[in-house]
């Protein structure tokens, strides 16, 4: 190891939230960090995710909730309605606040660009890792070496890092029987009439949710049950395949599908041991909780936090104490995840009411209670005191 925090070089391959987050708390520690993406730009977008657990504490370490609170998405309320879009059940702001205290509503690519408005350390777009080995060497998409002192791997559900030194997906991956697809566009007529509410039709096996952003524009979440793994080669068009008997306004989000939508597997991750000489997984490539958790971003700001806090308290050691205060948490928000399909993608007619139903007496605090037990992990313990 080098005799200075100052001639510490670390990459860190992957420009999602953890990635991000990961460079951010390693730079003000003292490292030189570069930053690769295999994407040749910023990710922007993405779907609505409810900010909030140890992950909002992070934030506010880094002093980052000024410009997430800007970011807020006015959401009134989770609406479910039928295929005429009509109202079926609802859960207002405030019932669900009383569920999860301190949540910032937003999108997922908001919280990356606030992290990385904030960053300092150079991200090569474009760029991924070709070769590379637990002592540190690495080759790059782009031809490019290099030799660093830390490696980590933050590239999400299908890391290259993982795969390159820690064994195939299919070793690590356990797929959850769903595929997911979310994009955003511009129509201010169906924005304004949709407005800020998460409304979402529900039919079995299959969801359909979308809701305004800003400046007129949408964002739209596909949810459907798929035997396979196996993506499509047309996402776009299996879309429309797939969703095409369903009315409300699905039609019209069938219409601007974008031929490059985000389409992806719902799947978990579980790496037995998270580390592997100067290599260190963080965020979805260790623990991916899926989708149906909802809490991955929350998780990811606490394991970067956590893996640099252990870092700055001696390399030795570190990587071990990083997973040993994360991976139970992890753990648990996973089991969380595989009980909660039920509510995001219920398998009948009849679960679908169920849930509406709970949505309909959300106001009454016995109910709260069962939702709270229902809709949030223990995440408790990971955090030393600020």
């Amino acid at each position: 190891m080098p005799k200075s925090s100052a001639q510490q070089r670390a990459v860190v391959v992957g420009a999602g939230i953890a990635g991000l987050a990961s460079a951010w708390w390693l730079e003000r520690a003292g490292w030189d960090v570069l930053v690769v993406e295999r994407a040749p730009a910023f990710r922007a977008g993405g779907y609505m995710i409810d900010f909030f657990g140890p992950g909002h504490e992070v934030a506010r370490r880094m002093g980052l909730l000024p410009a997430l609170e800007r970011r807020r998405a006015p959401i009134s309320s989770v609406t479910s309605v039928d295929s005429r879009g009509r109202k079926r059940a609802e859960i207002s702001t405030a019932a669900y606040e009383a569920v999860a205290d301190g949540v910032i509503s937003l999108l997922r690519g908001d919280l990356a660009e606030v992290v990385r408005d904030d960053l300092r350390a150079p991200i090569r777009y474009g760029t991924t890792v070709s070769a590379g080995s637990e002592d540190g060497r690495v080759a790059f998409s782009d031809g490019s070496t290099g030799e660093f002192d830390l490696v980590v791997g933050a590239d999400g559900v299908h890391s290259r890092v993982r795969e390159l030194v820690f064994g195939p997906s299919s070793s690590f991956v356990r797929y959850l029987g769903h595929h997911t697809a979310a994009f955003s566009f511009r129509d201010p007529e169906l924005s304004a009439r949709i407005g800020y509410r998460y409304q979402m039709l529900t039919a079995p096996h299959r969801m359909v949710g979308c809701y305004a952003v800003r400046d007129g524009s949408m964002a739209a979440l596909m949810l459907h049950r798929s035997e396979s793994p196996r993506l499509p080669d047309s996402p776009a068009e299996a879309l429309r395949e797939r969703f095409g008997d369903l009315g409300w306004v699905v039609p019209e989000l069938l219409s601007v599908v974008p031929e490059d939508v985000y389409h992806d597997e719902v799947s978990q991750v579980d790496v037995p041991v998270w580390h592997r000489g100067k290599v260190v997984l963080v965020g979805d490539a260790c623990g991916a909780v899926s989708l149906f958790a909802g809490h991955g971003a929350s998780l990811a700001m606490t394991g970067a936090h956590v893996l640099v806090e252990e870092l700055s308290a001696g390399f030795d050691g570190a990587f071990d104490r990083y997973q040993a205060r994360l991976k139970p948490a992890v753990e648990r928000t996973q089991e969380f995840g595989r009980r909660f399909v039920g509510w995001m993608a219920p398998a009948s007619a009849w679960r679908i009411s169920v849930r509406d139903m709970a949505f309909r007496l959300s106001g009454l605090p016995i109910v709260r209670n069962l939702i709270r037990g229902s809709v949030t992990p223990d995440v408790d313990g990971v955090l030393t005191p600020a």
